[in-house]
């Protein structure tokens, strides 16, 4: 089954970039990969993935990612990964994502 997933840079509360896109979904073995194709629709490089992302993802639909957990020195404060669900009225995610 897919999944549609909203991603953005911030700084502070300012999106800087973002990309919605459907991705197939994922289980704990296989959520690098997922975090991995997310980055690369972004053009960004992998950051380091801990449990905490995986256990963000499944608790809350959004894990983030900081400066700090990327390699390469970055221009962000914030990666921010969403799991997108139309039913959800509490979500940060566009209403123009969804039509997507």
């Amino acid at each position: 089954m897919d999944i549609k997933i909203y991603a953005r840079t911030m700084d502070h509360d300012k999106v800087l970039a973002d990309n919605v896109l459907v991705l197939p979904e994922f289980d704990r073995d296989s959520f690098y990969d997922f975090v991995s194709s997310v980055c690369q629709s972004m053009d960004l490089s992998t950051p380091v993935v801990l449990e905490k992302h995986y256990n963000q993802m499944q608790k809350f639909n959004h894990c983030v990612f900081l400066p700090n957990e990327f390699v390469e020195s970055v221009d962000f404060m914030r990666f921010v990964i969403e799991r997108m669900d139309a039913d959800d009225k509490n979500s940060n995610v566009p209403s123009w994502a969804f039509d997507v």
